[in-house]
């Protein structure tokens, strides 16, 4: 498991709580954290403690595994492919987790052609600190899929193997890119509208205007998905955002949570990527172009290349 965030904590977590031989390769401050105190997930689904889950770190020495499941955000995808090649085997395969479609084409730039598959996770988490995750909602699951469609027994034999971990499920997707792009469809809509209106799902999809908001983004990143071959099915948008009424009301996508918060996100891997597929293909996208334009300041503050202060009320005269 590359990473032990709210990703590859959970997971992680569960696969070595069901006795898979699981290693997590961290950075080194992370790793001297986790492994000092431990993993610790609390979640609906039961809660996991790893008292002390085996970590490496870039350059350790340790056996080629049969699966790299990368957990890291999106822009740390090519600098963890590169800490991971050494452990490459010639029959590993590489899996992305993240949100977004452009991690299976980093892995592969590194990691080459054969050895990568494309996949998602379906989690709502967040890490509370270095080696503690809060599993909010939503059963986690992993899907996984050859790039150029179709089944393989190599994706047979990664979902057979961690088929029957508890707390979370995995499956085999015969068209991966349409599956990544339906994931990014739903992270990327959620998370912009909800971090413009400053306001949870519940929220948003009870104001007629978000609501409203939150489908013609969706419909644009659906087109944008279709330009570049993404098998999204019509009425798919309406129907997903029908589907946002079983979660919680108070339900927020990392990516919003992170602007929240000043910290880092992953908005230009995902606002920032729908853009430009669209431009590629001459798709137009105003809806998600003034989103992304909305969010890009508080971005840029916390990466350290703009500096401003929130605006507040005016001192009374």
């Amino acid at each position: 498991m590359v990473g032990a965030g709210a990703v590859g904590g959970y997971f992680g977590a569960r696969l070595a709580s069901a006795g898979l031989d699981v290693s997590f390769l961290l950075r080194e401050e992370s790793a001297r954290v986790v492994r000092a105190k431990g993993l610790r997930v609390r979640s609906p689904q039961g809660d996991v403690h790893l008292p002390h889950p085996d970590v490496i770190v870039a350059g350790s020495d340790a056996p080629s595994p049969d699966a790299l499941l990368f957990a890291c955000k999106v822009e740390h995808v090519r600098t963890a492919a590169e800490a991971t090649r050494p452990l490459l085997g010639p029959s590993s395969v590489a899996i992305p987790l993240q949100n977004g479609v452009d991690a299976p084409a980093a892995l592969r730039s590194v990691l080459g052609e054969r050895s990568v598959l494309g996949g998602l996770s379906r989690i709502f988490a967040e890490r509370v600190a270095l080696g503690e995750i809060q599993h909010f909602a939503l059963h986690p699951s992993i899907t996984c899929g050859e790039l150029d469609g179709g089944h393989s027994e190599r994706v047979t034999r990664v979902v057979d193997a961690l088929a029957d971990v508890p707390g979370m499920s995995i499956d085999a997707s015969d068209d991966i890119w349409t599956a990544m792009w339906m994931k990014l469809l739903m992270v990327c809509s959620m998370g912009s509208v909800g971090a413009v209106a400053r306001a949870p799902l519940g929220v948003v999809l009870g104001v007629p205007e978000t609501r409203g908001l939150l489908l013609a983004a969706g419909e644009e990143i659906a087109a944008v998905a279709r330009a570049h071959g993404a098998q999204i099915p019509d009425g798919y948008v309406a129907a997903q955002v029908g589907r946002y009424e079983r979660l919680r009301p108070e339900t927020t996508a990392s990516m919003h949570r992170d602007l929240e918060r000043g910290e880092t996100s992953e908005l230009n891997e995902q606002l920032g990527a729908v853009c430009r597929y669209g431009r590629e293909v001459n798709v137009a996208t105003p809806v998600v172009n003034a989103l992304y334009g909305a969010l890009l300041p508080g971005e840029l503050r916390a990466r350290g290349r703009l500096a401003y202060e929130n605006v507040g009320p005016r001192p009374a005269s």
